[in-house]
């Protein structure tokens, strides 16, 4: 408890280290792929259980990585 909330890790131990929505289990990578097919934000979120915002947070963690 008192911990703070970090929605996307980089671990070694998982997703071999590359970036992760942690609440999903999802590579950041594959959110950015899926928003650039052009699918919409509501239905990426809720494939993974996410928010909107959360989403968009991962989108825009993997554009500026």
């Amino acid at each position: 408890e008192g911990r703070v909330s970090k929605p996307i890790a980089i671990d070694p131990n998982i997703a071999l280290g590359r970036p992760v929505v942690l609440k999903a289990g999802v590579s950041t990578g594959v959110i950015a792929e899926r928003i650039d097919a052009n699918e919409p934000l509501q239905e990426i979120a809720d494939d993974y259980g996410l928010s909107v915002e959360e989403v968009e947070q991962a989108v825009l963690y993997e554009r500026t990585a």
